[in-house]
């Protein structure tokens, strides 16, 4: 499934809880629609800002010999290394510096993406010289470990956006297996990432764009007889995408991210069975809690093959729709708060 890069763009921005940046960069700029230019015009905007702004910095343990005992002595050290005959002391200082973790993730996603031979050659120039604005941060590897030290607070809240899209650039390198050179697989083409995007999107827009409905994404109970007496830690955890609901009405929205949006047998097209299921149990579940009984929708990611169902099965609602992400941002946005906009006034959506 092919995306455009603005809409995966904005995709993000409402899955990170970070609208502010949607609109910070050009994506006019973005050369033709290849994910890893998208990454670097927006690590090259963010990075432009940020020294701009000034870089943040903080306090690194920085280890030094000498003849004056300054921080914490580093006994073993001076021990093993025979500085005392020499009349010096290994210490540990403080020093405030810009070598810090998520200065350093920063640098690494630009030079990992400097790299890729299919990077366009103006945006590499422009990363180019962010790096080498930071060469008081060190070099380091864009890998897992690198990011387990980040620690962003609301101080550094800025660095926030940066962070994820190196995170991005990270898990779409691979080492080639003949070369060992790092390759750029794009996450736009893994059905998990993208389903996960998708999901989060459609949480946080929901959130965000309409005040019908409040929006949470709760388990499931399971609607268990109080003479079962066998572990319950056994039956799986039912974990909803996203939950519309007040005090007359809900919605329950599982969201749906695959290549084809439905089952297709001898030239019959028909809903993914195993999402219905799914669907059917989370709904005969909540039923039984006192609250309005719930609408059920199961929304597919589509990019134009287009469709709009609804059935009502054993008293439950449920609808199989499918969104575009392949037209205009703005029919897209239309579509979203339509369909919850539909659950609140439209009677032949609302539950019996």
């Amino acid at each position: 499934m092919s995306v455009p890069l603005q809409n995966v763009y904005y995709m993000l921005c409402y899955a990170w809880n970070r609208l502010e940046v949607r609109d910070q960069i050009s994506l006019g700029s973005v050369s033709g629609e290849r994910v890893e230019n998208l990454l670097g015009v927006v690590l090259d905007a963010g990075l432009a800002d940020l020294i701009r702004r000034g870089l943040d910095r903080g306090y690194v343990d920085v280890e030094e010999e000498g003849r004056r005992l300054r921080g914490k002595l580093l006994l073993s050290q001076t021990i093993s290394r025979m500085l005392v005959q020499r009349g010096q002391v290994a210490c540990l200082t403080d020093e405030f510096s810009y070598d810090v973790p998520h200065n350093r993730v920063l640098k690494a996603a630009a030079r990992a993406l400097i790299s890729l031979p299919t990077l366009d050659g103006k945006l590499r120039s422009r990363l180019r010289g962010h790096v080498l604005r930071l060469e008081s941060v060190a070099d380091v590897e864009l890998s897992p470990s690198a990011f387990r030290h980040v620690q962003l607070h609301r101080n550094v809240s800025r660095y926030v956006f940066l962070v994820n899209i190196a995170r991005l650039v990270a898990r779409s390198l691979f080492p080639d297996q003949t070369t060992g050179r790092l390759r750029f697989h794009p996450f736009t083409a893994n059905e998990q990432a993208m389903g996960t995007l998708f999901q989060l999107f459609v949480r946080h827009f929901l959130k965000r764009e309409q005040d019908q409905f409040r929006v949470s994404a709760p388990k499931v109970p399971w609607d268990l007889e109080t003479s079962d007496t066998s572990d319950k830690s056994w039956l799986p955890e039912m974990r909803t995408d996203v939950l519309l609901e007040n005090n007359s009405r809900r919605m329950l929205l599982e969201t749906k991210y695959y290549a084809k949006p439905y089952q297709e047998q001898y030239g019959r097209k028909t809903v993914i069975s195993g999402h219905l299921y799914q669907l059917l149990t989370y709904l005969t579940q909540m039923s039984v809690d006192g609250g309005p009984r719930p609408v059920g929708v199961l929304l597919y990611a589509d990019t134009g093959e287009g469709f709009d169902l609804t059935y009502r099965v054993s008293g439950h609602v449920m609808r199989v729709k499918s969104l575009n992400l392949n037209q205009s941002w703005p029919d897209i946005h239309r579509s979203l708060l339509t369909l919850a906009q539909d659950v609140a006034h439209q009677p032949e959506l609302a539950p019996a």
